[in-house]
C-alpha cells in the first residue's frame, strides 16, 4: 500500500519559511506606520502653521471674524491678542487628528515641549506678541527644543 502525502520534515520546512516570511513582514510594516506617522505629524504642523498666518491676514484686511468665526478680529491690537489667536486655533482646528493617538486632537496651547512625553501634538506657544508653533515627531520629545530631529519648530508667527 503506497500512501501519498507530505512528510513531518516537509511540513516543517514550510512552516519555518512562512515564519520567516511573516517575521520580515512585521518589520517592515512597523517601519512604512511609524513613517507615515511621521508625514502626518510633520503635515498637521505646516497647515497649523498657515492656517495661523492666512487666518490672521483676514484680521488685518478688515474681516469681522476669522477661524470658522471662532475668533473676534475686533480683539487685535490687544495685549492678550496673541491668546485669543491660540485658543481660536484650537477650537477651529479641533478635528485635527493626532498620527500617534488618533482620539486625541492634534492642536494645544501651552505647555513644555521639552518635557513632553507624547509625540505628534501641535503645541502653541505664545511668548510676547508672536506664536510659537512646536511640534515632536520622533520619541523621545525631551531635549533641547528646535534643535533636533525629533522637533518641528514654526519660528516666530508675527500677529500684528
Amino acid at each position: 500500500m503506497r500512501n501519498k502525502a507530505f512528510t513531518l520534515i516537509e511540513l516543517l520546512v514550510v512552516v519555518a519559511i512562512i515564519g520567516i516570511l511573516a517575521a520580515v513582514g512585521v518589520v517592515a510594516y512597523n517601519g512604512y506606520t511609524s513613517s507615515a506617522k511621521k508625514s502626518a505629524a510633520t503635515a498637521n504642523h505646516r497647515n497649523v502653521v498657515k492656517y495661523i498666518t492666512t487666518e490672521v491676514m483676514k484680521c488685518s484686511t478688515g474681516a469681522a471674524t476669522a477661524m470658522n468665526n471662532e475668533l473676534d478680529c475686533s480683539k487685535q491690537g490687544l495685549n492678550n491678542w496673541k491668546d485669543f489667536v491660540a485658543k481660536g486655533v484650537e477650537k477651529s482646528l479641533s478635528g485635527f487628528k493626532n498620527p500617534y493617538f488618533p482620539s486625541e486632537p492634534a492642536v494645544t496651547h501651552g505647555g513644555g515641549i521639552t518635557n513632553d512625553k507624547f509625540v505628534g501634538y501641535n503645541r502653541m506657544l505664545s511668548p510676547g506678541l508672536k506664536i510659537e508653533v512646536m511640534t515632536c515627531v520622533i520619541t523621545p520629545c525631551s531635549g533641547t527644543r528646535c534643535q533636533g530631529d525629533n522637533h518641528l519648530c514654526s519660528g516666530d508667527i508675527i500677529l500684528d
